[in-house]
């Protein structure tokens, strides 16, 4: 079975609710897989990608003023839900930018402190969730879409990393509207990554920038999966650009190459300092 079937309690089926008997009079009960867990048992459960469980707040270092308001809401939204601000009375974030801009590992951090509080969480690569979702249609597959779909329903909440990352069938589309409108209907939170802009004025604005911004916001989320889909976007999550610019604007700051170079910049440092024998 696939790994995000996997993650469905067998006790309620992802339900949250266990049917049992009692004195020959059925009732519901709340199944202990929907109880508040500990902090490191509910990251365990997450799914969180190895490569993302050590990002936190702490360790990441903002670029530019805008990057530095964006940490301080992320902490804010994180540190007073559930009870937030009308500044976030959708409840959920989106964080737009292109590749290597730190956006995953800002709405990991937020998860995490999510997680802690004992809110039932899962990190689902969009990517990913699309081949699961393929898999399902093989006849040899012993998952349905149904076994995919309902944790990622369920969940308190919802990270959707890379939302949009490729051109998509009809039927894919009517399945992320599903998944969207379920969530926007039931008030479920959503921390939603993506390297496109939402509508396609706003990727008329940001083509202003670089050769490569450019290359990377030719589609739009509307392009991708529709119109109905982004205006509950636009309803549910306070949104925030994380791409770091030059005080030119002409050039941006990949996180991941320049974390890569402090690393052998202070590994160049170290062997620097150390005497020959």
């Amino acid at each position: 079975m696939d790994e995000i079937a996997q993650s469905a309690c067998e006790l309620c089926g992802g339900t949250g609710w266990q049917l049992i008997v009692e004195d020959k009079v059925s009732r519901a009960r709340r199944c202990s897989c929907s109880r508040p867990q500990s902090g490191e048992k509910s990251i365990a459960s997450a799914r969180i990608p190895p490569r993302y469980l050590a990002c936190e707040f702490d360790n990441y270092f903002p670029k530019s003023h805008n990057q530095e308001i964006t940490k301080n809401k992320a902490i804010e939204f994180a540190s007073d839900y559930p009870n937030l601000e009308d500044e976030f009375r959708g409840g959920s974030l989106l964080f737009t930018g292109i590749s290597g801009s730190g956006k995953t590992h800002m709405a990991t951090a937020v998860l995490k402190e999510l997680l802690k509080k004992g809110f039932s969480g899962l990190f689902v690569d969009f990517h990913e969730l699309l081949s699961e979702i393929r898999n399902t249609y093989d006849e040899l597959s012993q998952t349905s879409e149904l076994d995919v779909l309902r944790p990622i329903l369920g969940v308190d909440v919802l990270l959707l990393d890379d939302l949009g990352s490729q051109r998509m069938t009809d039927w894919v589309k009517d399945t992320v509207f599903h998944i969207i409108n379920l969530r926007y209907n039931k008030n479920r939170t959503l921390l939603i990554t993506t390297n496109l802009a939402l509508e396609p004025s706003e990727g008329r604005k940001r083509h202003n920038m670089d050769a490569v911004e450019k290359r990377l916001t030719a589609d739009t989320l509307q392009d991708r999966l529709g119109y109905p889909v982004v205006s509950r976007l636009y309803e549910m999550c306070t949104s925030f650009e994380c791409t770091w610019y030059d005080k030119g604007g002409e050039k941006y700051f990949d996180y991941r190459k320049e974390v890569k170079k402090a690393g052998s910049e202070m590994l160049g440092s170290r062997k620097g300092s150390q005497k020959p024998e």
